[in-house]
């Protein structure tokens, strides 16, 4: 497992691979948070993601997770936590494939709606760039069914 450096994420826009979605929500802003916040369910809309454990209860910047996912299991850090409106973390240990990773989701409120960006980072280790460009076309599918997903569930929700 490699260390890896904390990415801000204003880092994100400008890493080599990017990958991002959007999705309307039908559901206000804190229904979506709770979700977001909600750690240990991501794998239930999220897809790809096998378990996630928070260690510790620290929530907001600084608090840590252990994600696993097909293969590997990797730690993040907490960099923005804005209850309703933004959540992102740093990859800050993984395998050997990834220099850097970090990803942000800004919920934009809109009434009783909103709007979720969800936006992925990634600069490979050397001599994985071929692997990460080919590896965002699936992310990228991934990360569309996890908005879908996380707008089913928030729009289920009692008003």
């Amino acid at each position: 497992m490699a260390q890896l450096p904390i990415r801000q994420p204003e880092w994100i826009p400008a890493a080599p691979v990017v990958v991002r979605r959007e999705r309307h929500v039908d559901a206000p802003a804190s229904a979506v948070w709770r979700h977001i916040a909600d750690h240990e369910t991501w794998p239930e809309w999220f897809p790809g993601l096998k378990r996630v454990e928070v260690p510790g209860s620290r929530e907001g910047v600084g608090g840590q997770r252990l994600v696993s996912v097909p293969g590997a299991t990797v730690g993040e850090v907490f960099t923005a936590w804005d209850p309703d409106a933004r959540f992102a973390f740093a990859v800050v240990a993984a395998p050997r494939v990834l220099a850097s990773m970090a990803e942000s989701v800004v919920i934009a409120a809109d009434g009783d709606s909103c709007d979720v960006t969800y936006t992925i980072g990634i600069e490979p280790a050397t001599g994985f760039g071929w692997f990460w460009r080919l590896a965002a076309g699936r992310m990228a599918r991934m990360l569309e069914r996890a908005l879908v997903n996380l707008a089913e569930r928030a729009e289920r929700e009692p008003a």
